[in-house]
């Protein structure tokens, strides 16, 4: 079970409450470079991004996010450091969020920020960092108390309208900080492993540190943060909300690693129904329902294949293929893909 959080709404979308847990990315580039912001925030938007942040360095940065906001029907987030001149600039041209660190912002300067949100009805997102907090005993309790502090200095000015992230690139000590914060508070919680770096460990890392929480029923919004394209943060981050139950995107195609018991090739088998079903996507949004089996022999195959809603187990040479539960009939090899796309398809019409 979810736990129950405040709703806080970002432009067109909601943050917490009974909302679906969003998928949300950063640009990579300059702000300012128009030319390539814009591109890159569009790509990200083909992948999935629901939110896109930008950093906000200076007042050039300011014409960029006004650009992108009126580009795009996403929320846009100014990502500010340092400067309340900047979040209040950024505010006053089309900014749906702001994300400060109270790490590298002074109080006085937070409550300004804080009056204009107030007044314009923008959501704030408290974005403590392991890399710009004071520490104060462990790490854990020292990102726990800095973002404690900030809600208290908010909420006596009455604002509410509040994310929280605690973010540190150990998946177990930012672990800990949302279980802490989670239960000290009902704001809805952004949740992301910073500086993962790249590759299988990156992914790892962001997988595990992100979908413990999930699975614990913490955690609103979703950031995979990776040295990769931000476009690819995207599409694991949403892989991980998939893959917890929590959102679906696409059909879940389950396949076998493939042995010495196959007398198939399954591999070729598998790579035509994917891309059968990348064509079926256009034409029939349900088919990102379905969970389809593609197993390679007879040990396990037929019975994952009967537990899906369509799917096919190897023989020699043939495959079978079963719908809801039940064979329907037995197939060669080479027109095996064929037939499956055809009930799949039968499946979507009716």
């Amino acid at each position: 079970m979810r736990k129950k959080t405040r709703k806080v709404k970002a432009g067109n979308i909601f943050i917490g409450g009974d909302a679906p847990v969003s998928v949300q990315g950063m640009t990579k580039c300059c702000t300012a470079d128009i030319d390539r912001l814009l591109p890159e925030a569009e790509k990200m938007i083909r992948a999935g991004a629901e939110i896109i942040r930008v950093a906000v360095l200076d007042e050039k940065d300011i014409y960029g996010l006004r650009f992108l906001k009126e580009n795009v029907k996403v929320p846009v987030v100014a990502d500010i450091h340092y400067h309340r001149k900047l979040a209040v600039l950024a505010m006053e041209n089309g900014a749906d969020k702001i994300r400060l660190n109270p790490g590298n912002i002074p109080q006085k300067d937070i409550k300004e920020i804080v009056r204009l949100a107030k007044e314009r009805d923008i959501p704030i997102r408290i974005g403590i960092n392991s890399g710009s907090v004071k520490l104060k005993g462990t790490l854990a309790e020292s990102m726990v108390s800095s973002a404690m502090d900030t809600i208290k200095l908010l909420e006596d000015m009455d604002f509410h309208n509040i994310v929280i992230s605690l973010k540190t690139p150990s998946v177990e000590e930012t672990i800990n900080c949302y279980r802490k914060i989670s239960e000290l508070v009902d704001y809805p919680l952004h949740l992301g492993i910073t500086e993962a770096g790249r590759g299988y460990l990156a992914l790892s890392k962001s997988i595990l540190g992100t979908g413990v929480l999930l699975l614990e029923g913490i955690g609103d919004t979703i950031r995979v943060s990776l040295t990769e394209p931000s476009y690819k943060e995207i599409e694991v981050a949403r892989a991980i909300l998939q893959s917890a139950g929590l959102r679906r995107f696409y059909p879940e195609i389950i396949s076998c690693p493939t042995c010495g018991r196959a007398q198939v090739n399954l591999k070729d088998v598998l790579g035509r129904v994917e891309k059968e079903i990348m064509r079926l996507k256009g034409r029939y949004p349900d088919v990102k329902n379905l969970k389809i089996a593609i197993m390679g022999c007879s040990v396990n195959g037929p019975g994952e294949a009967r537990q899906a809603d369509i799917g096919i187990a190897g023989g020699k040479g043939k495959f079978a293929l079963f719908k809801k539960g039940i064979i329907i009939g037995s197939y060669p090899e080479k027109s095996i893909v064929e037939k499956l796309i055809n009930e799949i398809e039968k499946m979507l019409t009716f």
